[in-house]
């Protein structure tokens, strides 16, 4: 993974090293883990992108920053997570145009924590790593 960037704690006067970390898929169970990587400080930015984009507004308003696709989202971030609903919306934000692939280059990581299937987590897997990019699933 590259190293994490510089961030200045304006109150504080301090800087310290934090990751930016991304979430895509913000149903019941994302937008409270994505509340939750928020609350913790311990990121310089949270990126979100959700197929229904108003579903980030609740989290931007907290102070997370919303992408336009999960390729961008994985380009500003040094770990992404992935909790999607299925293996059709798990694929369709991995590999196609605009999707984790697309953005994802070596020392980059993608988690994937969606609700899948072992033949489309090992498929996501395969276009991950082929890219350079770290998987992991969970």
């Amino acid at each position: 993974m590259p190293a994490a960037k510089m961030v200045t704690d304006d109150a504080a006067g301090a800087s310290t090293n934090a990751p930016i970390v991304g979430f895509l898929g913000l149903g019941i169970m994302g937008t409270a883990m994505c509340r939750n990587l928020l609350k913790c400080g311990a990121f310089s930015k949270v990126v979100v992108w959700n197929r229904t984009a108003s579903k980030c507004d609740e989290l931007t308003a907290e102070g997370a920053l919303a992408a336009s696709s999960p390729a961008e989202v994985v380009q500003q971030a040094d770990i992404t997570f992935g909790m999607l609903a299925d293996p059709e919306a798990a694929l369709k934000a991995a590999l196609s145009p605009g999707g984790v692939v697309e953005g994802i280059s070596a020392g980059k990581a993608y988690v994937d924590m969606s609700t899948v299937d072992e033949a489309t987590s090992q498929q996501i897997a395969a276009a991950v790593t082929a890219k350079g990019g770290r998987f992991l699933e969970v």
